[in-house]
């Protein structure tokens, strides 16, 4: 394995809404995790890329049994095996293992039967890019000021808008854990553009309630990766707020 230069910027804030009691949301930022937290202010971190380094965002399914939990599980996981991921292989192996690590909770207690949750993150080390996903949150490059999604959503499609609204659905296809019998299939690719990147990560409680176009909107007018990321977490809260928010923005450098 390479030995990666350089350092990855990450601004992040996780908050429970204006509606959930609490927070299953999560976020792992190389050997930090924030889990169950209620931020209202972002918190930036400088990680140094002299080994790999995941990001991502984990939303516990929303009305399922501990769903934080899983939430929470999937990001201690994902900053123990950080500094071991090569690269796109050792992603798809670990999201497999973790899939597996809540199934096997969930069968052991029969009250947190059903328990999941979503990832949407990144891989950053001396070999490249590389995004990864399973359920509807989401990773989206940022180029100049216009957001271009990276990962794939495991649900149904959606109508178009009518009245210029984000269409959304609670309906997912696959997670991690979750009650489905079919076998979960990570979605893992390399993004080819080359650095500097940067990455936006949210939850489903950010992308449902505010439009992309709205997006790159407060993205371009902030005057700082903090501003950026407290401007989209208001968005969300004034478009109702119903569901926990998780939000990072990273700039490789």
């Amino acid at each position: 394995m390479g030995v990666a230069g350089g350092e990855v910027s990450v601004t992040a804030l996780t908050h429970r809404g204006a509606v959930r009691p609490a927070n299953e949301d999560a976020v792992v930022m190389g050997a930090l995790t924030v889990a169950s937290a209620n931020m209202t202010v972002p918190v930036r971190c400088v990680v140094s890329l002299t080994e790999p380094v995941l990001l991502a965002v984990a939303d516990g399914l929303g009305g399922h049994a501990a769903g934080e939990i899983a939430s929470e599980h999937a990001v201690h996981r994902m900053a123990e095996m950080s500094p071991r991921m090569t690269g796109p292989d050792d992603v798809a192996m670990l999201l497999k293992n973790i899939d597996e690590e809540i199934k096997d909770h969930a069968t052991q207690h029969a009250e947190f039967s059903g328990m999941g949750t979503t990832v949407a993150g990144m891989l950053v080390n001396a070999d490249g890019n590389f995004w990864f996903n399973v359920g509807d949150s989401r990773t989206y490059r940022l180029e100049g000021n216009r957001l271009r999604q990276l990962s794939q959503d495991d649900s149904p499609p959606l109508p178009p808008s009518e009245d210029g609204k984000p269409v959304t659905t609670n309906f997912i296809t696959q997670s991690l854990g979750g009650s489905g019998s079919t076998a979960m299939v990570p979605h893992v690719g390399r993004d080819a553009e080359p650095d500097p990147s940067a990455w936006l990560m949210c939850s489903d409680g950010l992308s449902d309630l505010v439009s992309q176009e709205e997006m790159e909107r407060l993205i371009a007018e902030a005057a700082d990766d903090e501003g950026a990321v407290y401007a989209l977490w208001r968005a969300a809260m004034d478009a109702s707020g119903r569901d926990n928010i998780s939000i990072l923005l990273a700039r490789r450098m």
